[in-house]
């Protein structure tokens, strides 16, 4: 894995190849999150908990979602890499 992340020829490699490593790190804490917002739903708090949903939810998708409003505004963007 390393050797793939510094033997990157150009510099749209490597920023794609830390993108995939920031969604991946954003998908773990949204899970984190959203078990969260469940506990809470459980022990009684229904409002903190469906706003925790509603956050982990948001942390998931914040690099689609980014990715997205850049192309709706004609901006380039970067693949994430897989």
């Amino acid at each position: 894995m390393n050797n793939l992340l510094l033997a990157q020829a150009s510099l749209d490699g490597a920023m794609s190849e830390g993108l995939g490593i920031i969604a991946r790190f954003l998908f773990i804490i949204a899970v984190v999150v959203i078990a969260h917002g469940g506990w809470q739903i459980r022990s009684g708090n229904a409002d903190q908990g469906k706003m925790s949903i509603v956050g982990g939810l948001l942390l998931g998708l914040a690099v689609v979602i980014a990715e997205a409003l850049f192309n709706a505004g004609g901006m380039p963007t970067i693949s994430i890499s897989q």
